[in-house]
């Protein structure tokens, strides 16, 4: 067939030529070659932003061969989303205190104290098989003066309430993802602990 011939016929007819040359065997190398061509020499710098995007997703060691390319983008999330559910789990079944001595710690303030045992003895105890507690300030009083190790108990004070105050806060340093203080919108506005795993 001749180039007059070719360039003389309908859009169909060059779109079913150009399709049947394709599947020629002695033509598809010189095809892929002008492909290639236009992807390297494209103002849109196509390779360059594969390199880029590859580099990003840590992808430019991708394995070439179809049996090897098992670690797709999607089964990669799952697996650090696997792990991470096994680093949350381990965090949550090892608690971030270490257990009080029996005696006063040498450096250790009647605070401190009071808070890790308020940690140990209350919320160890209503936590467990649950997400999150709430302790209000009636039980958290009650604690305090009446159920707390005796060399820790609050007699007699002036302001219960600063000292119950400086024991909250005292908590929510030591576990500052895990403990919320609020205060209640009426009344006298005490302050409630929340204590999440």
């Amino acid at each position: 067939m001749s180039v007059e011939a070719i360039f003389g016929s309908s859009k169909s007819e060059k779109i079913n030529q150009f399709l049947t040359l394709m599947k020629d065997p002695d033509v598809q190398p010189t095809f892929r070659m002008y492909i290639e061509n236009i992807l390297a020499t494209s103002e849109l710098n196509i390779l360059k932003r594969l390199t880029v995007i590859e580099t990003v997703l840590e992808l430019n060691d991708y394995p070439l061969e179809d049996d090897e390319a098992e670690s797709t983008i999607p089964k990669q999330i799952s697996s650090l989303s696997n792990q991470m559910k096994e680093v949350i789990k381990t965090n949550n079944k090892q608690s971030s205190m270490k257990p009080i001595p029996e005696f006063i710690h040498i450096g250790m303030s009647k605070t401190t104290a009071r808070a890790i045992l308020l940690f140990k003895d209350v919320i160890e105890v209503t936590i467990e098989g649950k997400d999150q507690i709430a302790i209000g300030s009636r039980e958290i009083k009650n604690y305090l003066t009446n159920h707390i190790e005796p060399e820790y108990r609050v007699g007699d004070v002036s302001n219960f309430r600063k000292v119950k105050r400086d024991v909250l806060t005292t908590l929510k340093k030591l576990l500052p993802d895990n403990v919320l203080l609020y205060k209640q919108k009426y009344g006298r506005r005490e302050i409630r602990l929340v204590y999440g795993t």
